[in-house]
């Protein structure tokens, strides 16, 4: 039986989408620039669905990614990409039940966000401009229980309640963009108090900085400052995740195996662990 490959027009747009958005946050491209190329990204994507060219996982993935960040010609959100972006998540799941459905419940809120309802799970956050603090986009706590949010990746209601107060704090790719020296960042983490900070210094803090510094090509940094979180969150799954996945694209698979297999012992229930460390294992 012949293999479905992954689109790889697809994967380029996707990554181009996420580097906009980290040179957005380093503000090396404006809001409008932005908008602009989501719209063309929005319109091929749109033909390439309806070509039928998204078939894989990870195809529908990278959609859902361009989906949700879909304008119309106003520059606003419209509810044709959300729902677009929610079917698209859902056809992950169906194909891939492992997958992680953290995405699904944000694509979820996102959508009824848009259409000006209360979100259910509590993933997404607003803030008025860029210098007002984030706060939580208005939710009905009804509908989804923390057990629930839990199968979904999500936080409890008290979780995302500590997650905003890091939210508000500086990021650590702020203090990188002054000097672009990881080694500059490490050593003013070693100094930090971890709770009472100005920065992020939370496990998820850390993984985002991960995420962003790949996202523009630094990637011995990223796998350095990962490697370095271990040590200040041991107990944490999702510093090992985010080390596994940097690990993978230096090619060091076993390396990265032992990184998921780490963040599944400590939480054995993180589907996004899970769902990586099946695909590392059949590549084996």
């Amino acid at each position: 039986m012949k293999k479905t490959l992954h689109n790889v027009e697809l994967i380029t747009i996707a990554a181009a989408d996420q580097a906009d958005r980290t040179n957005l946050f380093l503000q090396k491209i404006d809001e409008l620039t932005l908008w602009e190329r989501d719209k063309i990204r929005l319109k091929r994507v749109v033909e390439l669905y309806e070509e039928n060219s998204i078939k894989t996982v990870l195809d529908h993935k990278n959609a859902a990614v361009i989906f949700q960040h879909g304008r119309n010609a106003q520059n606003e959100r419209d509810t044709f990409s959300s729902g677009m972006a929610v079917k698209m998540m859902q056809k992950v799941i169906e194909l891939d039940p492992n997958a992680n459905k953290w995405l699904l419940a944000a694509a979820i809120d996102r959508d009824l966000m848009i259409r000006e309802l209360p979100q259910i799970y509590g993933t997404q956050y607003t803030r008025k401009s860029k210098n007002h603090p984030w706060e939580f986009y208005k939710i009905d706590p009804t509908v989804i229980s923390d057990e629930e949010r839990k199968k979904f990746n999500v936080e409890t209601l008290e979780e995302q309640k500590e997650k905003l107060k890091n939210m508000n704090k500086k990021q650590l790719i702020e203090l990188y963009s002054h000097s672009s020296d990881i080694n500059n960042v490490i050593d003013f983490c070693k100094k930090e108090d971890l709770k009472n900070s100005s920065y992020d210094l939370s496990a998820e803090g850390f993984g985002v900085f991960g995420y962003m510094l790949r996202k523009i090509a630094k990637g011995k940094d990223a796998l350095t400052i990962l490697q370095f979180a271990t040590s200040l969150h041991p107990h944490h799954h999702d510093i090992y995740h985010s080390l596994g996945m940097c690990l993978n694209e230096f090619g060091m698979k076993e390396e990265a195996i032992k990184a998921l297999e780490k963040s599944l012992e400590i939480n054995p229930n993180y589907s996004a662990a899970k769902s990586d460390l099946a695909k590392l294992i059949s590549l084996s």
